[in-house]
């Protein structure tokens, strides 16, 4: 190597070291994030991590808990892993990088003000955290206090960002008034409140998915519940997503089916499955957010996809052998979506 080639490298590695990070490719496992610009035809593994130079990445290994858009910037995405904690990609999941200052452990929700996209909730086990700086500094502003209790899912309501929504393991949910700075119990579904959803045109309206106790609605922020489960009847409901082409639509993944109701959940049809998920594991479920008809679930193996509202459906192979369990399409270009994906056991 010339005189010449190795100051190049030396300025290279000087300028990359200076700004405080590098870019470390990923490696040859298939963790992480998978991203699709074609509509779910060919996937890509996005891995790459802006890091310090002494630290290793981790993100083709990591398992992940929750994908999560800020509502304001979807070039922005939260990934939440098991183990790893917390990482935020700014370009698309082009690059990712790691969110200091949260302590170690399982993220279980991240939340992120529609108003305000420097604060930013993140349940990490027993505790919420809470940043007003876009990352850079964080609070503790609940902690759990009963033993092997965990904060599961948590919701900001759209219309006024200072009500936040948190659903626990016991099977508590409890609300805050004021950003976080108290909290009130609201209900106990007695089973782990996986989801809490509000209604994207009514901030009246909540639906929570509480496990072996199915999906419930309220119609009064959370004040009083009335359990759906009696009108769908189909087994445990897993999922929950709404449609967001319309009002009041939403559609469950259950244990032998896959369901939408369009009246609130007074009513459900099934979707016709090309597969039987009385035998095989359905994890998430996503509507294309401009067209109705386009829908796609994942399995194990699979992504499934129908382009006229389920009546037929499209399969392509899973692009990792892990398992694709959360699934996230881009509300301004609809072709570009994102699989996270996680360890199943045989």
């Amino acid at each position: 190597m010339s005189k010449i080639s190795k100051i190049i490298l030396i300025v290279l590695f000087i300028f990359l070291t200076a700004s405080g990070c590098i870019k470390i490719e990923k490696g040859s496992l298939d963790g992480g994030v998978y991203k699709s610009v074609d509509g779910a035809g060919q996937w890509k593994q996005k891995t790459v991590l802006l890091s310090l130079p002494q630290e290793s990445n981790p993100l083709d290994n990591v398992d992940t808990t929750l994908l999560v858009f800020d509502p304001q910037d979807t070039g922005t995405i939260y990934l939440g892993t098991e183990k790893d904690s917390l990482f935020v990609s700014f370009d698309a999941a082009e690059s990712w990088e790691r969110v200091r200052r949260l302590p170690p452990g399982k993220i279980n929700a991240v939340a992120v003000d529609p108003k305000a996209k420097h604060i930013v909730y993140v349940a990490v086990e027993n505790r919420i955290f809470k940043t007003k700086d876009a990352n850079r500094t964080w609070e503790n502003v609940y902690l759990e206090a009963m033993p092997n209790v965990e904060i599961i899912s948590l919701a900001i309501n759209h219309l006024f960002s200072n009500v936040v929504y948190a659903g626990l393991s016991d099977g508590r949910l409890i609300k805050s008034e004021n950003s976080g700075d108290s909290w009130m119990n609201l209900h106990n579904f007695e089973g782990e409140v996986k989801q809490i959803l509000i209604n994207p045109s009514n901030a009246q309206i909540i639906y929570l998915l509480a496990r072996g106790k199915g999906v419930y609605r309220s119609e009064n922020q959370g004040l009083t519940w009335v359990s759906l489960k009696e009108n769908y009847q189909r087994g445990n409901a897993e999922y929950l997503v709404f449609n967001p082409n319309f009002s009041d639509t939403v559609i469950i993944i259950c244990d032998n089916g896959i369901l939408h109701s369009e009246n609130g959940g007074a009513n459900w049809s099934e979707y016709k499955l090309v597969s039987s998920n009385r035998e095989l594991k359905l994890y998430s479920l996503a509507i294309d957010p401009q067209n109705p008809d386009i829908l796609y679930y994942t399995a194990k193996k699979t992504i499934y996809k129908s382009v006229d509202g389920g009546e037929n459906w499209i399969t392509r192979p899973n692009p990792s052998k892990r398992g694709p369990i959360k699934i996230l399409i881009d509300p301004v270009n609809p072709n570009v979506i994102y699989l996270g994906m996680v360890k199943i056991e045989e």
